[in-house]
């Protein structure tokens, strides 16, 4: 059970928060003009699927607020460069989250995990038409996770265990104005593609940009995202397992220079 438990918190560690280049660009490309967009954003992102970890596997089922409540550090930054033929975006997610493990009885504390995890995603791509971009690039989700058992429990000992792969994708992105300051955008990809095992992502979004100063605009929307990899033998110490999708809204800020 002490092990269910810490694989449901391991599986916040994927918080994708995470893992959108392009989506949050402010304003239309002047032609002849590369336009640079930084955006800081966060993703109010609940996650359901399976986690495996060391031989062990549970279902996850987590809500937002659990998150919030085991979260320790966060921060998200969101790249978008767009010319008159070609795009790029970069999108890097750090998270640091720690919790007290209890028996589900008697809720005693037995131990604590510690998790760290980066979440990179690099894209480029080239305007098929003003309003819709073709897409390819990568997913490298890097994961730390440690159990720290407590004093007064010394049969639970010490695990940890750290993991990182690549997937990449292919998508599409439309960017579609509303009016001068409003834009409605798309964005869907698919990647993976079983390169060294199951190995498998997708993503859909949508969102409303809403330009309110020069250079500065808002974005409000959802999205889900979901990640399919394992790696060793099920059963085994050195088996991994992730298969989770998250979803919920963005709430982002930009700047355009």
């Amino acid at each position: 059970m002490l092990r269910a438990l810490v694989l449901r918190l391991a599986a916040l560690g994927l918080v994708l928060f995470a893992a959108t280049p392009g989506v949050l660009p402010a304003q239309e490309v002047n032609a002849g003009r590369w336009e640079n967009t930084l955006t800081l954003y966060g993703w109010a992102a609940a996650m359901s699927g399976t986690v495996g970890v060391r031989g062990v596997s549970a279902n996850v089922d987590v809500p937002f607020s659990d998150i919030l409540d085991n979260l320790k550090m966060g921060a998200m930054l969101n790249y978008v460069g767009r010319g008159d033929k070609f795009v790029t975006g970069l999108d890097v997610v750090y998270m640091k989250l720690g919790s007290d493990v209890a028996t589900p009885r008697t809720g005693t504390t037995v131990a604590e995990i510690k998790l760290k995890q980066w979440l990179v995603e690099g894209d480029v791509g080239y305007r098929v038409t003003p309003w819709m971009d073709a897409l390819i690039g990568v997913r490298v989700p890097v994961i730390e996770a440690e159990i720290v058992p407590d004093v007064m429990f010394p049969n639970v000992s010490t695990r940890s265990n750290s993991e990182s792969w690549f997937a990449p994708l292919i998508g599409a992105r439309a960017v579609l104005p509303v009016s001068k300051h409003l834009h409605v955008i798309a964005r869907g990809d698919i990647g993976g593609f079983g390169i060294g095992g199951t190995n498998n992502t997708w993503q859909a979004a949508g969102y409303l940009n809403y330009g309110f100063g020069k250079g500065w605009s808002g974005t409000l929307g959802y999205r889900a995202i979901s990640a399919n990899y394992d790696t060793g033998t099920e059963g085994e110490d050195g088996y991994f397992k992730y298969d989770v999708t998250s979803y919920g809204g963005v709430l982002g800020v930009a700047f355009t220079f």
